[in-house]
């Protein structure tokens, strides 16, 4: 995923296509970010009405190889 792309991309889209780039499926990206995996799913879910978990959506990112840092500068998030 492009920097210009994550601007205006939803915080789903984005968890979705980066664990999908890294090779994983939701159960692997669970084991290794110790989410579970339902909340992998609901997170990755553009019906689902759960509010993300700042703190879960880093130990994602830092499961992937991302540090949270890069997707919040320049406030380019205000979904989470």
């Amino acid at each position: 995923i492009m920097r210009s792309e994550m601007k205006r991309t939803p915080w789903t889209k984005i968890l979705k296509d980066l664990r999908i780039e890294a090779g994983l499926t939701q159960k692997d990206l669970s084991l290794k970010s110790g989410v579970p995996q339902r909340t992998v799913a609901e997170y990755e879910n553009t019906n689902s009405q759960r509010q993300l978990c700042i703190h879960r959506v880093e130990r994602i990112l830092d499961a992937l190889g991302y540090e949270i840092d890069l997707f919040l500068k320049d406030g380019n998030r205000d979904d989470v």
